[in-house]
């Protein structure tokens, strides 16, 4: 084919270099995303160390993905201790692949072993968690005490029980 003015002039068609002044690259920030693959949770874990945390205690929990993920909102976490289950907030990690959320031990939590509630105990809570290309994240965790949860990464006990006195003689 041919590009022709109106006068039937034939039309440059030298472009400006990439990133040059007048080039595309310099007027525009286009990413194309060829990514559609939605970032899943490959384990959860804790940096602290395994033994029994008391009243007050902080745990950290860490969720990691198989990609980076970027987070909005405060997501959460539901683990199992006894009676009462502790819904817990996320506090960093955005921008990288592993999420922390801490629990603090409150009066009447136990577990032998921490561990979460279920598969689906990764909640948005109004948040999203998302990969770069803006495929949003798959929050099904493995089946707690299975291989990768945190129960069979870390041996955590959680003792919120306060003694109290049952007889003074």
């Amino acid at each position: 084919g041919t590009i022709k003015d109106s006068a039937l002039n034939a039309a440059a068609l030298t472009l400006a270099s990439p990133g040059a002044a007048g080039s595309l690259g310099a007027n525009k920030n286009i990413v194309i995303a060829s990514d559609t693959t939605s970032p899943t949770v490959s384990s959860v874990t804790s940096p602290a160390t395994n033994g029994t945390y008391k009243l007050g205690d902080v745990v950290a929990i860490q969720i990691v993905f198989s990609e980076t993920v970027v987070v909005t909102g405060t997501p959460q976490i539901t683990l199992e201790t006894g009676t009462t289950d502790a819904v817990v907030n996320y506090v960093s990690g955005s921008g990288s692949d592993t999420l922390v959320f801490n629990y603090t031990v409150q009066a009447g939590d136990v577990a032998s072993d921490l561990d979460y509630v279920a598969t689906s105990s990764l909640s948005l809570n109004s948040g999203t968690i998302k990969d770069n290309s803006n495929n949003n994240a798959v929050l099904t965790l493995v089946s707690p005490g299975a291989a990768n949860s945190l129960g069979a990464n870390k041996n955590i006990v959680i003792d919120g029980v306060v003694p109290t006195v049952s007889l003074v003689t």
